[in-house]
């Protein structure tokens, strides 16, 4: 049996104490341990360690705030914090000193749970040693890829519940992941760039934004400049750590081919190109395709999606498979008023409209990402992936583009 895991109460954060010994029993702790102010956790923790901390943040103001983030949090990263009628500044405040997790006071015990859940995920080791990443990607803008990208994402954390899934914004400045998703983050892809040095698992938690189906989402920055911070160095160690560190990882690509989208489709393990029933996005997945054979990607590597299939459309499905000479690997219908209102409410179709043809079409594909043996195999052999120095392998790209 494992040892039951410790936790330090600071005041009457934890009330009512029995329904916070109820849920903290049941998810592996021991009898938590009380002190009565944040100075006196903050000298306890000095000596002693503890799996999560539960502190009250009701009324704290600059000085209790920077108390938590230099001396508590360096020594307990678990921490939830508790306030009753708290402001969303106050809680963005507790987000920026490091409280990943907040629960309105008087607990309830649904709410505690859930919090305690997702900390207990983030304190377990990863289940696997070597994560999946499946990157949404096209040539060609305005083909739906960032709505593509949210769902699958959605797909596999409702399937997979016990496992931890990423959804990244790797479009890196301005991408849309966070408007799909009507997120507020109070931290960016630009904040884990300025710590590369020093990226893990724990700092990789603290900075992205709880997503549907409790993912975990890396938006996008709203700063040019760290357009160029995130260089094919950079880029290649975040996902280095979010492959360690998640079981899927789901990167929403920009359409521009550079060094950067080119060593995030190296990595990949699975490579979703999005195209729709008409000329210019056929051709333009046709280019895609030829790049792709000349980087090297075995076929299953990349599974060609139809999105906004249209029983109206002059085209088909086996025109789009003659023009591209291979199969059509998934379709997702063209269901405007759910996606549209979806994006409007915030939330991915697959929680919007759960028992729709389009959701349905999500969960296929997602199942169908998951599951590839033989992409697997010639990932881990190393042929499918492609990888090497990605400056040099760019150039090689575009040299053979003009032969």
């Amino acid at each position: 049996m494992p040892e039951a895991r410790t936790v330090l109460v600071v005041g009457d954060a934890d009330a009512p104490r029995d329904t916070t010994d109820g849920v903290l029993t049941e998810r592996g702790f021991r009898a938590a341990e009380h002190v009565d102010t944040l100075a006196a956790a903050a000298t306890r923790l000095r000596s002693e360690s503890f799996d999560l901390v539960i502190l009250p943040i009701g009324g704290a103001g600059p000085k209790e705030m920077s108390l938590i983030e230099h001396d508590i949090r360096p020594s307990s990263p678990f921490i939830i914090g508790t306030a009753a009628g708290a402001t969303q500044e106050l809680i963005l405040g507790a987000l920026r000193a490091g409280i990943p997790e907040f629960v309105p006071a008087p607990l309830n015990p649904e709410e505690l749970d859930v919090a305690v859940r997702r900390l207990v995920r983030r304190m377990e080791p990863a289940l696997r040693t070597r994560g999946k990443i499946i990157a949404v990607y096209s040539a060609k803008g305005g083909l739906g890829t960032t709505t593509v990208a949210v769902n699958v994402a959605t797909a596999i954390a409702r399937e997979h519940t016990d496992e931890r899934v990423a959804l990244v914004d790797f479009v890196v400045v301005g991408g849309d992941v966070r408007v799909v998703l009507d997120l507020k983050p109070s931290y960016d892809i630009g904040d884990l760039v300025m710590k590369v040095d020093r990226i893990d698992g724990e700092l990789l938690s603290s900075l992205m934004t709880p997503g549907p189906s409790g993912m975990l989402v890396l938006p996008s920055s709203d700063r040019p400049e760290v357009q160029d911070l995130i260089e094919s160095n950079a880029a290649s160690a975040i996902l280095s750590q979010l492959r360690a560190h998640f079981n899927y990882v789901v990167l929403d690509l920009e359409h521009y081919l550079g060094e950067r989208t080119i060593g995030a489709l190296d990595t990949a393990d699975r490579i979703v190109l999005v195209t729709q029933l008409s000329v210019p996005a056929l051709r333009s997945t046709q280019r895609t395709l030829n790049l792709f054979n000349r980087l090297g990607y075995a076929p299953a590597k990349v599974a060609v999606v139809v999105n906004r299939a249209n029983a109206e459309s002059p085209l088909t499905i086996g025109d789009a498979e003659t023009v591209l000479g291979r199969a059509i690997n998934g379709k997702l219908p063209n269901d405007f008023t759910a996606c549209a209102d979806a994006t409007t409410k915030g939330i991915p179709v697959l929680e919007h409209e759960p028992n729709s043809s389009l959701a349905n079409s999500y969960r296929h594909l997602a199942a169908n990402l998951v599951g590839t043996p033989e992409a697997e195999s010639a990932a881990a052999n190393g042929t499918s992936n492609g990888a090497g120095d990605t400056d040099s392998r760019k150039r090689r790209l575009y040299r053979l583009g003009r032969s």
